[in-house]
């Protein structure tokens, strides 16, 4: 991994204000019922930026695992933003994907015998319970489907919890990345929530962000 730690070029900065701006651009047209194809190229160009701050701030494995993760995410971004049959499943599947490329590069630098591992595990491990017993009986017959990715993500979280390092942020972008996803499946499963889009969006591209900056962070 290559991280400059003394000097800090302009271009240091671009990256992450382009995907600010291509964000808040996709949830703007978003919130104001843009509709269209090209919605979810937009969709999905902020996790693709983000694929080239890895690819300049990463390296080794850690990198290839990080463009791997991100890929499928931007490939959920697009499926979940068309309209086809089964189109909520194959969006599911993409990011169950990136769901376990994700915990696979944590765990290579997870340590669960000790105190602070413990202190996270607990508290994700109790909320997936609560939140398997609120969703799962409203999912019908996307039930096996939904638990998989839940086991998927919670597993995510688990392995940044148990992250070796400097690993605050890097699960801290694990925990809103779970939220983003519980705001997902309350709003199809149970109730519409109000501002449902932009919530979901803005946790869900400030979770990729934050996992981004935390694995260099924790990884250094």
């Amino acid at each position: 991994m290559t991280i400059n730690a003394t000097t800090t070029s302009p271009s240091e900065y671009l990256s992450p204000a382009t995907f600010i701006l291509c964000a808040a651009l996709f949830m703007l047209l978003e919130g104001l019922g843009v509709q269209g194809l090209w919605m979810a190229s937009l969709k999905a160009l902020p996790i693709a930026i983000l694929g080239l701050m890895a690819l300049r701030h990463l390296g080794g494995l850690t990198r290839r695992l990080t463009l791997v993760a991100l890929s499928f995410s931007a490939l959920g971004d697009v499926l979940l933003e068309m309209d086809f049959l089964n189109q909520f499943v194959f969006g599911l599947g993409a990011f169950l994907l990136a769901q376990l490329v994700y915990a696979a590069n944590f765990l290579r630098f997870a340590n669960f015998r000790n105190r602070r591992s413990l202190l996270r595990i607990v508290p994700v491990i109790l909320a997936a319970v609560l939140l398997a017993q609120l969703i799962l009986p409203a999912t019908g017959e996307l039930a096996p489907a939904v638990l998989v990715y839940l086991l998927a993500i919670v597993a995510m979280a688990l392995a940044a919890a148990a992250h070796r390092g400097h690993s605050g942020l890097l699960f801290t972008g694990a925990l809103v990345f779970l939220l983003s996803d519980t705001l997902i499946a309350l709003n199809k499963f149970i109730t519409p929530l109000p501002f449902a889009d932009t919530a979901i969006m803005l946790t869900y591209y400030s979770a990729q962000l934050a996992i981004l900056y935390g694995v260099r962070r924790a990884q250094a």
